[in-house]
């Protein structure tokens, strides 16, 4: 892959050339060439542009690369400016489309590390996760004798946390909010974590009650909207109820959670330490066993068409 897109931006290349196969595989009718005067006008929609949309999306995918990050938050800036002055007032066809497709990359761009902005519960298992994965990848490089490209250092974790947040998350995320104030929520939940993060590396342990979460003393789940929300968190947002009078009775008891229960799980969440946290990442000791040549049995009655070159295409024309 690197060879093919000459090392520039090669996963998010990949990535925006995998989007348009798999529209033009199964959305034909919208990539259709006539799409601008057919799709959505029998439903007396507008008609659909795909050339315009297949631009800003591959824009949007092209910005999360990491390597453009600072550059993109110099891009969001200068947009902001141009909105407060109205300097580039009127917008010709060409400049609403670039405006349009900034603010689109810019809403992506944030959904592409938007961890850093969760609920610090979520937000922590994820980490734990992705260092997990960062690490099994280094075990992978040094068995081709290569050289780790990242090494965790579970020890310094909530530093490096911190320092992830304050140079490249603070800087986009207040960017962003500048665009479209309903996103400040955003930035807010991020300070949050970074004094969550600040805690834990003082104390070795998080918070008891992790700092922009809801929560009362005994974290009573019928008078929370949502496990995890935030203070900051913004009224259009949809709600969904964790009440346990709200859940559906399960047919059987082997599966019936009392609420006492679902609140151990949730707290369950809050007992990070160093200790865990090299548990989860796993170390250079650790095999990694080696992916396996036979094609996933998949079930063969989802109703979709698929690829013909795809495996599971192949598995479901063999059974």
């Amino acid at each position: 892959l690197a060879e093919i897109y000459n090392d520039q931006s090669v996963l998010e290349n990949f990535h925006a050339a995998c989007f348009s196969m798999i529209m033009s595989y199964f959305f034909n009718e919208f990539v259709a060439p006539n799409s601008k005067g057919g799709a959505g006008s029998a439903s007396g929609l507008p008609p659909f542009d795909y050339e315009e949309f297949r631009r800003i999306a591959v824009h949007a995918i092209l910005a999360t690369d990491m390597a453009r990050h600072f550059e993109f938050i110099g891009m969001c800036k200068a947009q902001s400016e141009r909105f407060a002055s109205g300097s580039n007032l009127p917008l010709t066809a060409q400049q609403h489309e670039a405006e349009r497709a900034q603010l689109a990359a810019s809403i992506l761009k944030c959904a592409d590390i938007s961890n850093i902005t969760r609920p610090f519960n979520v937000s922590q298992r994820w980490t734990r996760r992705l260092n997990r994965e960062v690490t099994l990848q280094g075990n992978i490089e040094e068995s081709l004798g290569m050289t780790r490209s990242i090494v965790v250092d579970a020890a310094n974790v909530p530093a490096s946390q911190i320092a992830f947040y304050e140079a490249c998350g603070r800087p986009l995320f207040n960017a962003v909010a500048e665009l479209v104030p309903e996103l400040q929520f955003m930035s807010d939940q991020l300070e949050n974590n970074i004094r969550n993060w600040g805690f834990i590396k003082c104390n070795q342990k998080v918070p008891e009650v992790p700092y922009g979460l809801k929560q009362s003393s005994a974290f009573d789940l019928s008078t929370s909207t949502r496990a995890g929300s935030t203070d900051s968190a913004p009224g259009f947002l949809p709600k969904r109820s964790t009440c346990a009078s709200a859940m559906p009775t399960p047919a059987s008891p082997t599966f019936a959670i009392s609420s006492s229960t679902m609140e151990n799980a949730y707290l369950a969440d809050y007992t990070l330490n160093a200790g865990d946290l090299s548990n989860e990442i796993g170390s250079a000791d650790h095999p990694i066993s080696a992916p396996s040549d036979s094609a996933p049995q998949m079930p063969t009655n989802t109703g979709v068409s698929l690829p013909p070159h795809s495996r599971r295409s192949a598995t479901v024309a063999s059974t």
